[in-house]
C-alpha cells in the first residue's frame, strides 16, 4: 500500500486485506514494515520544518496547519474545523501541541495545510516561489502537502523493490491521484484509475476503470489470468 496518510491512516485497511506487508506512507516519506517500525525515512530539515511552519502561519493566518512525524499527527487547536474534519475522515486522533515546542521538528516527514481551494492555491504559489527546494502539492484542491524535495512515492517503491529483489519491468502500480504521477511512471506497468485526472491517465501505460468498480481487481485479474 501506497498513500500520503500517515500508518495509523492506513493500518485499518491492510488489516482488512488480511496481509501483514510494509506500507509507503506520506507519498514516499516513510515506509514501515509488517510491525509498524521505520526501514526508510525521509524527513525535512529541522530548520526547514520551522521556518515552513513560521512562513505559512504568517501568510496564511486562516489556513490549517498540521505536523506529521513518524506515526503522530501534530495539531495546535483539534477543535479546528479542518483538524475535526480530517479526524472524522481518518478515524485517527491529533495530538494537541504548541508548535512553538521545538522538539517537535526533529523528524517532520510532512506539513499538511488544508483550507478553502482558493486560499490553498493561493498559499502553493507562495510556497513554490519561496521555498524551491521543498515538494509542494496539492493532493486535492483543499489539501497541500509539503515534504523533503529527496522523498518520492517512487524512490519508496525502489527501495523496497530492491529489498526484496522485484526488478522495475515486475511492478504493477496503480494510482488515481497528482502525486502518484512519478510512481505510475516509474513503475513497469503504470495504471491510472478511470476518475483520475487527465494528467495521470497520461503518464499510465493503462486505464482501468474506476475506484468504486473494481477497476483495480480487473487489472489484476488480466494480470494473473483469472
Amino acid at each position: 500500500m501506497v498513500s500520503a496518510r500517515m500508518p495509523k491512516g492506513m493500518t485499518a485497511i491492510r488489516d482488512e486485506l488480511g496481509k501483514n506487508n510494509p506500507m509507503i506512507c506520506y507519498s514516499g516519506a516513510l515506509v514501515v514494515d509488517g510491525n509498524g517500525d521505520s526501514i526508510y525515512s525521509v524527513a525535512l530539515k529541522k530548520e526547514e520544518a520551522m521556518d515552513l511552519r513560521k512562513f505559512i502561519q504568517q501568510k496564511a493566518a486562516d489556513v490549517s496547519v498540521n505536523i506529521y512525524s513518524k506515526d503522530c499527527w501534530m495539531a495546535e487547536d483539534l477543535k479546528e474545523f479542518w483538524v475535526d474534519q480530517e479526524m472524522k475522515i481518518t478515524g485517527v486522533r491529533a495530538e494537541e501541541v504548541s508548535f512553538d515546542d521545538e522538539s517537535i521538528y526533529e523528524e517532520v516527514h510532512k506539513i499538511l495545510c488544508m483550507g478553502p481551494a482558493e486560499q490553498i492555491s493561493s498559499l502553493e504559489k507562495l510556497l513554490v516561489e519561496n521555498f524551491p527546494g521543498i515538494r509542494i502539492y496539492k493532493s486535492k484542491d483543499t489539501y497541500l502537502e509539503v515534504m523533503s524535495m529527496d522523498a518520492s512515492k517512487s524512490s519508496a517503491v525502489g527501495m523496497l523493490g530492491e529489498k526484496f529483489g522485484i526488478k522495475r519491468e515486475e511492478i504493477l502500480a496503480f494510482g488515481d491521484g497528482q502525486n502518484d504521477i512519478d510512481m505510475i511512471q516509474y513503475a513497469g506497468t503504470g495504471v491510472a484509475m478511470k476518475n483520475a485526472s487527465d494528467k495521470v491517465k497520461h503518464a499510465a501505460d493503462i486505464v482501468t476503470d474506476h475506484n468504486d468498480n473494481e477497476g483495480l481487481r480487473k487489472i489484476l485479474d488480466l494480470a494473473f489470468d483469472v
